[in-house]
């Protein structure tokens, strides 16, 4: 096959004589996009302005686990809340990851008062490299160490100047045009998360953002509960709240039942110590590195996001290490085994994070070997079984042990299970109930909950992405109106529409393969043979019979047209071929194959 691909290229190449270049494929139009250049969008007509409303609408995470972000409208104001991305599911082929789409915001983007970002997680910053230069580089407003997780990524987009990134603290107030906004402090599995209340003269929301009730948690800083308390008591129109966790019950285990387990399991091994978890985990990161220093172990980072958070982190005092206690890579064979404690990314096993290529043999510093034990501290993402699975296998096959959530409690959830979700109800005390990121059947089991605490079924609202939620003088109407969200993918520095004609075409390949046919003419007359290749689309067997039919089809298309239509163009030829072609083979093998049909003017 790839013989007669080299074939056809040789046969162009002598054809052509140096004809013009062909123009680029669509693919590339979307993947080569100059970076961080906004997408072209049409000339918007003035948006209408609501009044005396104020328009809730989530664009992303009630839909599926990820890609958080909310819009906040009243009167002449916009606000956005997160922006995250979301990772792509199997069938999106080549896509990197999904973001939030923001026609909606760009529509409006003279109005936008600010992003509120609730938590460092990708999951809800993520987007941001994507969106912020359509969205015109709107102020940033977030806690200290989201700020610097914003930083970070911003940092490797080269947009660092491009963006004011101001911090908040729970002890103030913060005005934006028309809204006001009061922050209050969760725990969730990274330091500085919080929920906020927002204000307007029509009404009053309550947002939880991602968050548990840990009353011992890894940063020691206890999360708003009297703050909560006194806002519930003050009268809540709307709760917005996290359903991640909903179908679990009981709370969510506390950090310092994780902490405990990491410890022994640091304690117990004798031989090289391996833990993976996110890098975004910093209260966790310091637990470790705490039970590292107190039995006489090195930590060695091995992955570039660990490294860089865990400088981030020290620099503004979220993790507290002594100077040798951290050291690099290229160090470890210095050390003897029980001495080394490695700390790495990739427990979602990703292929190119470090603790997939220790499992391939391909890492630099480190080759796993009889002894060594691994920790995976994090649960697998929704969608990334398959991979943790195989990651898993790879390692023990190498002779590591391995511990996970199945063997020993080394990971909890950052979301509340259901008795969290149930205290939170009871402290805000709301009139009305939106439960919010997660998949429909999270958000459902979350709404039940909300109906055992009191509030009406009524009262009780399941949103999807793209609807709209109003209050006029604190009544709440659910609109029978969707703003048509789109799934925006990013692929390598572009972005694009998940129903683009590009992602299509790789449909087509991926399910049913793909057909090449070049044929040489000479006014509306083939010249000799046409040329066939295909790949991923036909047996062995099938090949020779299948292509001369292809080859037959063809020929009489292009006698076909040149009868019907006067002076056909090189285009009309292309497009009715390839219909033809796409008849046919539908017809003989029930199959619909990319087709691709090259002309070479002779």
């Amino acid at each position: 096959m790839s013989k007669n691909m080299d074939r056809i290229s040789a046969w162009i190449k002598e054809t052509v004589h140096g004809g013009s270049k062909a123009k680029k494929s669509s693919y590339n139009s979307i993947s080569k996009r100059k970076k961080n250049k906004p997408l072209k969008t049409e000339s918007p007509k003035q948006a209408p302005v609501h009044k005396n409303v104020m328009r809730i609408i989530p664009i992303g995470g009630l839909e599926e686990v990820g890609k958080n972000s909310m819009l906040i409208e009243h009167e002449n104001d916009l606000l956005m809340v997160d922006a995250g991305f979301q990772f792509a599911e199997d069938d999106m082929f080549g896509v990197d990851y999904v973001i939030p789409d923001i026609q909606y915001a760009v529509a409006r983007r003279s109005r936008l008062r600010g992003l509120i970002i609730t938590h460092g997680h990708l999951d809800h910053i993520g987007g941001l490299p994507w969106i912020l230069p359509s969205l015109g580089y709107p102020n940033i407003y977030t806690y200290k160490l989201t700020s610097g997780l914003i930083r970070r990524i911003l940092d490797e987009h080269k947009m660092t100047k491009s963006v004011r990134i101001i911090e908040i603290d729970n002890k103030r107030s913060l005005r934006l045009g028309s809204f006001e906004i009061d922050t209050f402090r969760v725990n969730h599995s990274i330091p500085d998360a919080f929920g906020y209340r927002l204000k307007t003269p029509q009404g009053i929301i309550v947002h939880t953002g991602d968050f548990k009730f840990d009353f011992t948690p890894a940063d020691g800083v206890p999360c708003d509960i009297m703050k909560m308390t006194l806002i519930g008591k003050s009268g809540v129109d709307i709760l917005f709240s996290d359903s991640t966790g909903s179908t679990k019950l009981g709370h969510t285990p506390s950090e310092r039942v994780i902490g405990e387990a990491l410890d022994r399991a640091v304690k117990n091994t004798e031989g090289r110590l391996i833990i993976s978890c996110f890098s975004s985990l910093i209260g966790r990161i310091q637990q470790i590195m705490n039970f590292a220093l107190n039995n006489n172990r090195k930590v060695f980072l091995s992955g570039r996001s660990i490294e860089k958070n865990i400088d981030m982190a020290r620099e503004l005092g979220f993790i507290k290490v002594p100077n040798g206690l951290i050291r690099k890579m290229h160090e470890i064979n210095d050390f003897k085994d029980d001495q080394i404690l490695v700390l790495t990314t990739g427990s979602q096993g990703e292929p190119m994070a470090a603790l997939s290529r220790m499992a391939t043999e391909a890492h630099k510093h480190l080759k796993i070997k009889s002894g060594d034990t691994i920790v995976l501290s994090a649960s697998p993402i929704i969608g990334n079984e398959k991979s943790v699975a195989f990651l898993v296998d790879s390692l023990a096959r190498l002779g590591a042990n391995i511990i996970h959530n199945r063997i020993m409690d080394v990971h909890t959830s950052g979301h509340g299970h259901q008795e969290d979700l149930k205290m939170m109800i009871s402290l805000i005390q709301p009139k009305h109930l939106v439960p919010v990121h997660g998949n429909h059947y999270m958000r459902k089991a979350h709404g039940n909950l909300g109906y055992e605490m009191g509030i009406e079924k009524s009262n009780i609202h399941m949103m999807d992405n793209g609807n709209v939620i109003e209050i006029r003088n604190g009544n709440v109407s659910f609109k029978n109106e969707d703003i048509k969200t789109k799934f925006v993918v990013v692929d390598g520095l572009g972005k694009g529409d998940l129903a683009s004609r590009v992602l299509k075409d790789r449909e087509a390949m991926a399910e049913n393969g793909i057909v090449h046919l070049v044929l040489k003419m000479k006014g509306g007359k083939i010249v000799g043979s046409p040329v066939v290749s295909s790949s991923g689309f036909v047996y062995e067997s099938e090949q020779e019979r299948t292509i001369e039919g292809i080859k037959k089809r063809a020929k009489s298309a292009v006698l076909k047209l040149y009868k019907r239509k006067s002076r056909p163009r090189l285009r009309d030829y292309q497009h009715f071929i390839r219909g033809e072609l796409r008849a046919y083979i539908l017809k003989e093998l029930n199959r619909r194959p990319l087709i691709e049909v090259t002309i070479v003017r002779v």
